[in-house]
């Protein structure tokens, strides 16, 4: 059976033919720059980057640099204003006129009258002290401490002065008596009139040993130790000395030959560098903290400009 064909149609399939539009394939639409970057992950940040180089080695030693030299500037500046004071008292009280101790002397008053220029009468008394090793014009020695009975009132010790060490070797072993003392260790029956100056007792620091009472060895001026070992309260020795003051008119080695203490200078010298160290310590706190700013911020550990790979 044949099939019927439509032919009034075929005007109407020719126009749709001609006027339909092609039909182009789909494709995917492309995502701008700018919504990708600001899409993209985040990367480590400048605050992260210094968080980690405080805990690295070099920057925790870079921290502790600078305050501890800070600290010992600051501490030698302390030191400065304490020894000014100190020379400011010692040359208050040595333009001073020479003054009588009393017949007691009150001990809690004695630091105001440190380094005041005193004049005492009496006579030399056992035991000799020694104490150094001490070196004067290059020669080594030691310094003659001994009790001093004054005509009235207690007993102090005198720094008599400088002894050569073979002089107070003799000494010590009883070969020879020490000057103002007699054979028998006693004193000499002469009676001395000495000009001297208060002093203050000395400091121990670590690298000074012990001293050894028990071989009158004295390493350090040690005022309570020495006055306890001339006797103490039992024999009315007071933890006092006095620095006797050198013959003006005699040469020192003169008297070091002939075995008679050489007193010291009516003066006293005390080494100011504090101002220097102050400034060593407080440049040195200072050059450490402009270098731990600079690792902390332009270093190698200051954050590099990356580009994010994909």
């Amino acid at each position: 059976m044949s099939r019927p064909t439509l032919s009034f149609l075929s005007p109407l399939r020719r126009t749709a033919l001609c006027t339909a539009k092609p039909i182009l394939p789909r494709r995917n639409p492309i995502r701008s720059n700018t919504t990708a970057s600001a899409n993209a992950p985040k990367y480590t940040t400048k605050s992260n980057n210094i968080r980690s180089q405080l805990l690295r080695p070099t920057t925790l030693v870079l921290i502790c640099v600078p305050i501890l030299t800070g600290f010992l500037g600051v501490w030698q500046l302390q030191r400065l204003q304490w020894k000014l004071n100190l020379i400011d008292e010692v040359d208050r009280n040595l333009q001073k006129d020479p003054m009588l101790l009393p017949d007691n002397i009150n001990l809690s008053a004695l630091p105001e009258f440190s380094f005041r220029r005193v004049i005492i009468r009496g006579q030399f008394i056992g035991p000799p002290i020694l104490q150094g090793p001490q070196t004067k014009d290059g020669f080594p020695g030691y310094h003659l401490i001994l009790p001093f009975q004054r005509e009235s009132g207690s007993i102090i010790l005198v720094n008599r002065g400088f002894i050569t060490t073979t002089r107070a070797t003799a000494i010590r072993e009883g070969r020879q008596p020490a000057p103002g003392l007699s054979v028998n260790g006693g004193s000499d029956g002469v009676t001395y009139e000495i000009e001297g100056m208060l002093t203050k007792a000395g400091e121990q620091n670590v690298w000074t040993p012990p001293n050894n009472v028990r071989t009158n060895e004295w390493f350090w001026k040690d005022i309570d130790g020495m006055a306890e070992y001339a006797g103490g309260v039992g024999r009315g020795v007071q933890p006092v000395l006095v620095d006797a003051f050198e013959d003006p008119d005699a040469a020192p080695t003169l008297l070091m030959n002939q075995g008679i203490p050489v007193g010291r200078t009516p003066h006293v010298e005390l080494r100011n560098q504090h101002a220097q160290y102050a400034a060593i310590w407080l440049s040195l706190s200072a050059s450490t903290t402009v270098m731990l700013a600079y690792v902390l911020t332009k270093g190698k550990g200051a954050p590099k400009n990356r580009r994010p790979r994909l």
